[in-house]
């Protein structure tokens, strides 16, 4: 048997059982060395393959392919520096836990370090990105090494998504013939009933012992705080957390991006209200119990950061270590989402907070939960703690909405609108930056929100197009994409995403003439940096491009709106219609930190008066 039929075997028992697995999506990037790969994947009837013409691109498609359907992906490129262009994307899964399979061609043995071309050292090419690396002998295909390979295939994908979610990285050093005429023989080492040569179920004991030391040391807590941060994994975070906080009495402060920002006891402001001194003193807890990543909010992490002598306490099943400022005090490994339901269930009556005069969720953008008997007034009992925070959160909704007004367009009324614009089925993905600040600054409480994604593992703007397409490749809702210009014009080539995977994106652009961030940090006043113009040369980086030319390009819809009015018939549009377009929404940068200062000032102001 010639070995290009020995290459095809291997390959294609190894693509089988990536969908026995339970495989759904991979993504390809065009280049001869790794044809076999390539044509074994898009050949397997369980997987549904997305072509891509940049490996850079297809690597974030499959990570928000990976984020919004919670299973691993798989992205097969050529060697050289294709392989290099997965690193970026490789780097964002493995800090923010997305399975990714990696699967890259390279020259066998005897092509390296000679001077044979597209040849480069790909051996741990991901480095510490890659939670394991594998070089894969595609020798032989006798039933020992068909069995072999396909072992190899289930624990690739086990390896992915258990534990601590992140890069597998196989590399396939593949000799010519690279594509054979011959049609393949039959295999029977497969499993005869369909299922995974290796079954792997994951693993979902609860460590009892740990729960109920985790149950005393709340139950000792009067004035605890619930605080979630970004939680994409199932199973979903928000109901639980939002019942455990409704049956303590506790406030739940919840960036956006772990999707319980919802139920009566979930604080929407807590970004402005933490900012006033005053306040946040008054607010301190007696105990943080602290679940998914660290929110986004300065302002929240600074308090967490400054509570000296209380005990925080986090959920951290897959072992992040959360904690850059190195306060918690306990630290758990339970699975956040089915904990706090236990907890919820056994919380003691009598402990609950009395709050049966909540108020709804917010009917609009800025609008708060007022608490038991008007904003101001708290009632007797363990309602108090959380009616303390009520009345905070609602005076501070109310100075929000006195700034930013009814009409005018704005970036702060950009993401309040969006959180009341997407239905629950709707996904919003939020660029880093100021994009992904101002949604958790003024995203309102919502009975049943929005999912909303973020690459938030490294922080990065890279592939922000592509990662949000890959979401919208996913199924299960319409999907917007809320960003600036300098991470639009970053990933300008993912738009081409859109066409030749046939994924539909509503893209909402803050066009402010560069990257907006920076005008809020003390580089943006420096001497040194304004000497010359450098600030705006090398730190602001005005695109100047025209966006409306760039959307006709990659055969995208534009429509630039100027109003708030506006704005919301465009989303409302863009929801209706099939195809992806660009909403473009002009701010001005000087304007827009003048109004967020205000907006800090005026909640100051309503929380001391």
């Amino acid at each position: 048997m010639s070995s290009g039929i020995d290459t095809y075997l291997l390959l294609r028992a190894f693509a089988q059982e990536l969908g026995r697995c339970g495989m759904r999506a991979a993504c390809t990037s065009p280049g001869s060395r790794s044809a076999p790969l390539v044509l074994s994947l898009a050949r397997e009837p369980a997987l549904e393959c997305y072509s891509h013409i940049d490996e850079r691109c297809s690597a974030f498609y499959a990570l928000g392919l990976a984020k919004a359907s919670g299973l691993p992906v798989a992205v097969a490129c050529t060697s050289g520096t294709a392989a290099a262009e997965l690193l970026p994307a490789a780097i964002e899964a493995q800090q923010a836990r997305v399975p990714l399979l990696l699967l890259s061609a390279d020259r066998p043995a005897e092509l390296r370090e000679n001077g044979a071309g597209q040849a480069i050292d790909q051996l741990k090419l991901m480095g510490a990105a890659a939670k394991w690396f594998f070089e894969v002998d595609v020798e032989g295909s006798g039933e020992a090494q068909l069995r072999w390979m396909r072992t190899l295939a289930c624990r690739a994908y086990w390896t992915a998504l258990e534990g601590r979610a992140g890069v597998v990285h196989l590399n396939f050093p593949l000799r010519e013939p690279l594509v054979i005429d011959a049609a393949l023989p039959g295999d029977a080492t497969a499993r005869a009933d369909g299922a995974p040569y290796v079954r792997r179920p994951p693993l979902l004991a609860q460590d009892a012992g740990a729960h109920e030391r985790l149950r005393e040391l709340l139950a000792g807590a009067r004035r605890g705080v619930i605080v979630a941060g970004r939680h994409e994994r199932p199973p979903a975070l928000g109901a639980p957390a939002a019942a455990l906080a409704t049956a303590a009495g506790w406030p739940l402060l919840a960036d956006p991006l772990s999707g319980a920002r919802r139920g009566d006891a979930a604080v929407a402001h807590y970004d402005a209200i933490l900012r006033d001194s005053e306040r946040a003193a008054q607010l301190a807890p007696d105990l943080v119990l602290r679940v998914g990543d660290l929110p986004v909010s300065k302002p929240l992490r600074a308090w967490l950061a400054g509570l000296s002598g209380v005990a925080q306490v986090a959920l951290d099943a897959e072992g992040a270590w959360q904690d850059p400022d190195s306060c918690v005090s306990h630290s758990f490994a339970l699975e956040p989402s089915t904990t706090l339901e236990r907890l919820a269930a056994q919380w003691p009556k009598a402990q609950r907070g009395h709050d049966d005069g909540a108020a709804g969720p917010h009917a609009g953008p800025g609008e708060a939960h007022a608490g038991p008997g008007g904003p101001h007034a708290a009632p007797e009992g363990q309602g108090e703690w959380l009616a303390l925070w009520r009345s905070a959160d609602q005076r501070a909704a109310q100075a929000i909405q006195g700034v930013l007004g009814a009409d005018g367009v704005s970036e702060p009324a950009i993401a309040a609108e969006l959180g009341v614009l997407l239905g629950e089925r709707a996904t919003l993905f939020v660029a880093s930056s100021m994009p992904v600040r101002d949604i958790e600054t003024f995203w309102p409480v919502r009975a049943a929100p929005p999912r909303v994604l973020c690459n938030r593992g490294a922080n990065g703007i890279d592939g922000t197009v592509s990662s949000a397409l890959g979401a919208a490749a996913a199924g299960g809702g319409p999907v917007v994409l809320l960003i600036g210009d300098v991470a639009l014009a970053h990933d300008l080539g993912g738009l081409l995403g859109a066409r030749r995977t046939g994924a539909s994106l509503t893209i909402v652009l803050i066009e402010n003439g560069g990257g907006g961030i920076f005008d809020f940090l003390p580089v943006s006043g420096n001497p040194m940096a304004l000497e010359d113009e450098i600030y705006a040369g090398h730190i602001l980086t005005p695109t100047g491009l025209d966006f409306a030319r760039a959307a006709a390009l990659y055969g995208l819809a534009h429509e630039r709106v100027a109003t708030r009015e506006g704005f919301r018939g465009a989303v409302e549009r863009a929801l209706s219609l099939p195809g992806s377009r660009i909403i473009e929404v002009r701010s001005d940068r000087a304007q827009n930190v003048a109004l967020h200062r205000s907006v800090w000032s005026a909640v100051s102001d309503a929380l001391r008066a």
